[in-house]
């Protein structure tokens, strides 16, 4: 039994496989259309030919032709103005008001022009004001009036003043011109001093400068208690009283104003120590840089015989594709001379004609000592006064940008690198008596001060500053290296004398529109990637 169940379930198997492979018949709904609906709706045609066609696009129809503007003629010489404006208005069918303040005369050979351009030339020529209302020309007479301008600058006033000087002294037995010694000592200076100076203070000076403009007296008392003139930099406000020619002079000039100062310039610089080997003791070559590598141009003023002629380099790169240098392949290049160490790297931006300061320091305290001892009868009394003094060791860099309309940058830089090399005691000998001892640091400054003249984008080099470095080291035999005399026998000492060069890359870029997606772009990889804050979070 159970064997024939078997043969009948392997028979049947086949035949089922059969009908699970088989397509079903898939009915559309009722509210789907049918192949005979379509064919009873298009009579029978293809799909092609059922298909409405397109109506043709309309036709944008042609402007309506205009009226020719109206001309008008108007001649004469030394005619009163109110004669000319009554003669226009009448010409033109307009009604006119003439305020009896109006006066003075106007000479004019207008023919075939419009309305409005001879009613400017009128006002030109006579002190006068016209304005349309309706068909009515109204004339009055150009009196002050106040206007309010918005001038959004911040309210500050700012003295920036830097020196660099160098003075040496010299000191002689004699005096020139005496014979014989004991005479009394005569000095031999030298000083070199440049001074700069900048005072930025806006809201004065718009003040000012809009007076000028009204035409009042420099240094009268109109020009300081006048009410013509009324600035509020709190709110970035300035009130005028002045005739319609005037403020249009005055708007002009507050346009080029505002412009002007809301220019930006953001200056990357890269301070760069170059240790140089044995081939290149004289400096960096900046020469075969220019040679080996295509978009450099080398400018380099040696020290000849002009000794006022400062030496310096000056290196610009242009990329015609980018319009931007690139300050790491340069300095990648400097690595053909020996070591490279990038001493800072800062990037700051700064208003147009504006001082900006970078200052990366540690402010190092000592303390100096003064000595006053009292003699008495019977013992001496000796008082220690300490005072302290904080002198700043690092980067300190100034700028001042000025920008061009044709897209230059006049940078006026001082950067300014400092270091401590040692420490000196304080040869008071009452310190010494009193087994006091002062240090005082000997810091070494490295600064330069220039002016220059670059392209947005493109960048400066300010090199030359070399220096030798004196590395000494002093190992030997604990106990016997310190007896004296012969200590130096049972010791090893190594002085190393190394010569490196300071290179200063300046890059300033013309900022218009301070936006990170836009000129800021490349400076977009420093910020943070923007984190989504829930409600909760704080």
């Amino acid at each position: 039994m159970i064997a024939w169940i078997r043969k009948v379930a392997s028979c049947l198997w086949p035949v089922l496989l059969l009908t699970a492979c088989a397509q079903m018949d898939q009915r559309p709904g009722p509210g789907h259309l049918t192949v005979e609906d379509t064919a009873v709706e298009t009579g029978g045609r293809s799909d092609d030919a059922g298909t409405p066609r397109l109506p043709p696009p309309a036709l944008v129809p042609p402007p309506a032709p205009t009226a020719p503007e109206k001309v008008y003629t108007l001649v004469g010489s030394g005619v009163p103005v109110a004669d000319a404006l009554f003669s226009l208005a009448r010409d033109a069918g307009l009604e006119i008001d003439i305020h009896p303040d109006v006066e003075g005369t106007v000479t004019i050979n207008a023919i075939d022009r419009p309305l409005d351009d001879i009613l400017r030339r009128i006002e030109r020529q006579a002190s006068v004001r016209i304005r349309r209302e309706g068909d009515v020309l109204v004339v009055e007479a150009d009196s002050p009036y106040l206007v309010t301008y918005r001038v959004d600058y911040v309210n500050l006033a700012r003295v920036n003043a830097s020196t660099v000087s160098v003075a040496t002294q010299i000191s002689t037995t004699g005096v020139p011109g005496q014979e014989g010694s004991g005479a009394n000592a005569g000095d031999n200076n030298s000083t070199t001093r440049v001074t700069s100076r900048s005072v930025h203070d806006f809201w004065t000076r718009l003040e000012r400068n809009i007076r000028a403009i009204l035409g009042a007296p420099a240094g009268s008392e109109e020009s300081t208690d006048s009410p013509d003139v009324v600035p509020n930099p709190e709110a970035g406000l300035l009130t005028v009283r002045a005739t319609r020619a005037q403020h249009a002079r005055i708007s002009a000039y507050l346009d080029g104003l505002v412009r002007n100062m809301r220019r930006q310039v953001l200056i990357e610089a890269t301070l760069v120590e170059v240790t140089l080997d044995d081939r290149h003791r004289l400096g960096v070559d900046w020469s075969l840089l220019a040679n080996s590598s295509a978009g450099l141009d080398v400018t380099q003023s040696l020290l000849g015989l002009n000794l006022n002629d400062s030496p310096f380099t000056l290196l610009t790169y242009r990329d015609d594709d980018m319009g931007l240098g690139n300050i790491g392949t340069t300095i990648r290049m400097l690595r053909e001379f020996g070591d490279v160490k990038v001493l800072s790297s800062p990037k700051i931006m700064a208003l147009n004609n504006q001082t900006a300061m970078l200052k990366v320091v540690d402010n190092l305290v000592y303390f100096t000592i003064e000595a006053d001892t009292t003699t008495g009868q019977t013992l001496s009394l000796t008082n220690f006064t300490s005072t302290v003094h904080t002198v700043p060791v690092g980067f300190v860099m100034s700028v001042t940008p000025a920008v061009d309309d044709d897209g230059q940058v006049t940078l006026t830089v001082r950067p300014t690198i400092s270091r401590v090399t040692g420490y000196v005691k304080d040869p008071n000998p009452l310190l010494a008596q009193g087994n006091v001892e002062s240090l005082v640091p000997e810091i070494q400054v490295r600064e330069m001060e220039s002016v220059l003249r670059v392209p947005s984008g493109k960048i400066a080099v300010l090199g030359g500053l070399i220096q030798d470095k004196v590395d000494r080291s002093r190992k030997g035999f604990p106990g016997l290296s310190d007896l004296p005399y012969v200590g130096d026998a049972f010791a090893y000492q190594d002085n190393q004398v190394r010569r490196t060069e300071l290179v200063i890359f300046l890059r300033p870029r013309i900022v218009e529109h301070p936006e990170v997606d836009a000129r800021l772009a490349d400076l977009h990889r420093y910020l943070p990637e923007p984190r989504r804050v829930s409600g909760g979070e704080r």
